[in-house]
């Protein structure tokens, strides 16, 4: 009898044990999905707001390219005509739509550069061909295009091309715009982001040379959320990447690799977020992240990447 009871005893704690573990995994596996969740919420914020700012660049890019006085410029090779046609294109958005972080590129048939607002050197004939693969895409297409791309500077480039009357290539225009709007955009949901670029690039992005430096990256902007970058430097593990997330006292850090046209991984946005809202936000919204969205998350290696 004693070992019978013996053996209930065992049983019965050995299934109680196995229920435990269990359910421990369980509620680990669910805590997981839910923070997983959570960020690819906020992930999908960041690059609607990404996904905007480009539309609005390529609608400004598209409407200056069909500026007469500009395609006349390019043909008479008369870059003063060019320049005062830039400049009243950029005091009118300034005006207009209270937008201030906008630069505007002409470039030639043979890809070079012909007028810029913000450089006043001898940059006139710098060939620009053999590193800007957005330009040499749409020379090629004669359609526009936008993406995030490198040049002397890593930010949003919305190229189109000039034709003439024959439909002939003669040169192209590029409106460029930083990533000031989208971070004002995204504190309205508590979130700061912080745009860098990896030193191996710093050669083609010589504008960025001298900008402050955080581990192996350079921060893309002069000015840029002092709490965010102090965090990242009191844990510089985060910067290496080996996991999906870090929770840094109140706040949640996720890197998002970032592409530029031609080449893979050019930098990181490091996107932080409020962890104590974590909870609440996800007991609003019980739905599955949708298939459609513009970026992928890779469940086995724990990163997302943007498309």
């Amino acid at each position: 009898m004693k070992r019978l009871y013996f053996v209930t005893v065992v049983f019965f704690a050995t299934g109680i044990l196995l229920l435990f573990v269990f359910y421990n995994r369980y509620a680990n596996s669910y805590q997981e999905e839910q923070i997983d969740r959570y960020i690819s919420k906020n992930i999908d914020i960041l690059n609607e707001n990404l996904s905007f700012e480009k539309q609005y660049a390529l609608s400004l890019s598209l409407y200056a390219s069909k500026n007469k006085r500009i395609s006349e410029a390019l043909r008479t090779d008369n870059q003063k005509i060019a320049l005062q046609e830039i400049n009243h294109f950029l005091r009118e958005i300034r005006d207009t739509a209270g937008i201030s972080n906008v630069d505007i590129q002409v470039h030639t048939e043979t890809l070079r550069a012909f007028a810029r607002n913000w450089d006043k050197s001898d940059y006139k004939g710098t060939a620009l061909g053999s590193f800007r693969k957005g330009l040499v895409r749409v020379k090629k297409s004669k359609k526009p295009f936008v993406s995030i791309e490198l040049g002397k500077r890593l930010n949003i480039k919305a190229i189109s091309p000039i034709v003439d009357q024959n439909e002939h290539f003669i040169g192209s225009i590029e409106v460029i715009m930083d990533f000031k709007n989208i971070k004002k955009r995204l504190r309205k949901f508590n979130m700061r982001v912080l745009g860098l670029l990896d030193e191996k690039f710093i050669d083609i992005a010589a504008d960025l040379r001298h900008n402050v430096k955080i581990g192996k990256y350079y921060i893309l902007e002069k000015t840029f959320p002092e709490q965010l970058y102090q965090r990242l430097k009191r844990h510089p593990e985060i910067l290496d990447g080996k996991k999906f997330y870090h929770e840094v006292e109140d706040r949640i850090i996720v890197l998002v690799p970032m592409k530029s046209v031609g080449i893979e991984d050019v930098g990181i946005i490091a996107l932080s977020m409020r962890a104590d809202s974590m909870a609440s936000e996800i007991a609003k919204s019980s739905d599955p992240v949708p298939n459609d969205t513009t970026y992928t998350f890779e469940h086995n290696r724990r990163e997302v990447h943007i498309k």
